[in-house]
Formats: structure tokens, C-alpha cells, sequence
């Protein structure tokens, strides 16, 4: 082929090439332009007597309720709500929904100014946020603590101590009373060497215990009422001795979480680890104090918890 034929040919290729590119561009930006441009989804504080929706003034250690209502634009599903504190993330729950409705307790820290920021995402990546600030009042009144010293509490197959015990009354359980009682039942100890292999654990009730480590007809799953207290997702970075010397709630309440943030169980547990815990509105703290065998072995805690008015 000639070297003009080629170069005509190469120049013809490289023209198509072009029209094709600029053919492509054109029918993006068109595409573009027709996209329909969604609003974002809503998210409200609820105005209630029951809940706080101003900013406000509160002692340290006080329980507020925050209500929040969300909803989608019409188009996008609602996927998560988020709550920050101070710019942490505080709080992320996912779902699937058209509107959402949330409560929230939230415990005064220990913070002069507390900054909440309550996010709503949607499926496409609309999102919106509301506010509410949160200050400590000068006065600083700490609460009571209950104190559980000493408490052995035996695993699954221990024949001389329950596994199961009560924030309540401060009672040990075995298997037939904690089903006789298990209204009253927030705590249980047993060793997993059969599920995730995670040893010494002390869990929830409400943590869907198998009947491996407590069959029949006093199963938790054959339970009235399946209580759930959620724990710190990590043991606490606090020493042994700022646990003993904890004479108020202080403590308990710098190291307190978002109840649906916690874990149901703690597992692989030794001696000195420190986790805190939160049951409905109230907040405690445990040590283990030591651990003794496996399924027929046996674990010594003390607890602390805010005392109830």
C-alpha cells in the first residue's frame, strides 16, 4: 500500500476514534442531565414532653431521653442513623426502612459540653443531620454504687456454684432457679469449648446460648423473660486499683457506652480484666478477680453498679 494510502487510512481511523469519543461524551452528559436530582431524607428531634429537644443543662450522671424521626424522600431507602458525640461516633445502627424512629438514653459524662450530631443516611448517599448540645451543670452530684464483692460464680458443669446472677438482689443462681427467676437473671458464666472455642466468658442471657451448655427443660430458650445486658466491646484501659477505689459512679459513668453498641458476651476472660456493662439505664463495671478450670471450673468478680433510687 502506498505511504499516502496509509496515511489517509490512519488519519481516517484516528477521525472515527474521535466521533466515537465525542458520541460517548455527549450521550454521558445527556445521561447526566436527565438524572433526576433527589432531595435529601428528613431527620427530626421529637417534641415530647418525655424526651429532651432543646439544648439543656443536666447534672453529671443524669438520664435523659432523646426522640429522633427520620424519613426517606420518596425514593431511597433509609440504610442507617448515626450518632456522634463530640465528633465520635457514638452510635450506628443499619436497616432498611421508609421512616425510622429512635430512642435514645443518653447518661451525662463527664464532659463540660457535650456536642451530639444525629445523622440519617439513605441507599444513594443523601443524608441529613440535626443537632443538640448538652451541658454539665456546676453542680456535680454523684450517684451511689452497689457493690457485689467476691462473687464465684461456676460454669456450666460446676455441681457447687450457679452460673447465674442478679444485678437485682446480689443472688447466685443455679440452672432451675435462674429459670424459676429468670426475670431476675442478668449475668451468666460458662466456658465455651464447643461453639467459637472463646474459653471463660461472662454473657448476656439474651446472647443465644446453645443448649450445649445448659440443656433441658430449664433451657434460657425455654425462659419466661431472656434479659440482655451488653459489654464493652474491649476489657477497659483502668487499673485494678482505680476499680477498688471507686467509691461513686464516676467511673462508671466515663467508661459507659450506647447499650446497642455493646457486645452480649465477653469471652477469653483472666485475671485483672475490667469490663463495663450497661443494662437498661444503668451502668456498672466488673473485674475478674481470678478463674479456676474449664466447664467444671469456676470464675470470682466484683462488680459495681449504679444504685438504683
Amino acid at each position: 500500500m502506498p505511504y499516502d494510502m496509509k496515511k489517509y487510512t490512519y488519519r481516517l481511523s484516528l477521525l472515527k476514534i474521535s466521533i466515537a469519543v465525542i458520541v460517548a461524551i455527549i450521550f454521558t452528559s445527556c445521561e447526566n442531565e436527565e438524572k433526576e436530582i433527589r432531595p435529601n431524607p428528613s431527620i427530626n428531634i421529637v417534641i415530647n414532653p418525655e424526651y429532651v429537644y432543646t439544648d439543656t443543662t443536666i447534672l453529671v450522671g443524669q438520664m435523659i431521653k432523646i426522640g429522633i424521626q427520620a424519613e426517606y424522600n420518596g425514593y431511597d431507602r433509609l440504610t442507617n442513623f448515626i450518632a456522634k458525640l463530640n465528633g465520635e461516633r457514638y452510635l450506628d445502627l443499619g436497616f432498611y426502612a421508609e421512616s425510622y424512629t429512635k430512642e435514645i438514653n443518653i447518661t451525662k459524662g463527664l464532659d463540660e459540653i457535650e456536642e451530639w450530631e444525629f445523622i440519617i443516611r439513605d441507599i444513594d448517599g443523601n443524608f441529613a443531620s440535626t443537632y443538640l448540645t448538652i451541658h454539665k451543670d456546676k453542680l456535680i452530684i454523684y450517684g451511689e454504687v452497689e457493690k457485689f464483692l467476691n462473687i464465684k460464680l461456676g460454669a456450666q458443669n460446676n455441681t457447687e456454684f450457679g452460673s447465674f446472677f442478679s444485678l437485682s438482689n446480689g443472688i447466685v443462681y443455679d440452672l432451675e432457679g435462674a429459670y424459676t427467676n429468670s426475670e431476675l437473671i442478668d449475668l451468666v458464666y460458662y466456658y465455651d469449648n464447643f461453639d467459637k472455642l472463646e474459653k471463660n466468658i461472662i454473657a448476656s442471657p439474651g446472647a443465644n446460648i446453645g443448649e450445649t451448655a445448659f440443656p433441658g427443660q430449664f433451657a434460657i430458650s425455654n425462659w419466661e423473660t431472656i434479659n440482655t445486658t451488653r459489654y464493652s466491646r474491649e476489657k477497659l484501659d483502668i487499673t485494678i486499683e482505680e476499680f477498688d477505689n471507686a467509691a461513686n459512679d464516676s467511673i462508671l459513668i466515663a467508661n459507659t457506652f450506647a447499650f446497642e453498641s455493646g457486645g452480649r458476651k465477653t469471652k477469653f476472660l483472666e485475671g485483672g480484666d475490667i469490663y463495663s456493662f450497661v443494662r437498661g439505664g444503668q451502668t456498672g463495671m466488673f473485674k475478674v478477680v481470678s478463674i479456676l478450670g474449664t466447664t467444671t471450673g469456676n470464675i470470682i468478680v466484683d462488680i459495681k453498679v449504679q444504685k438504683l433510687n
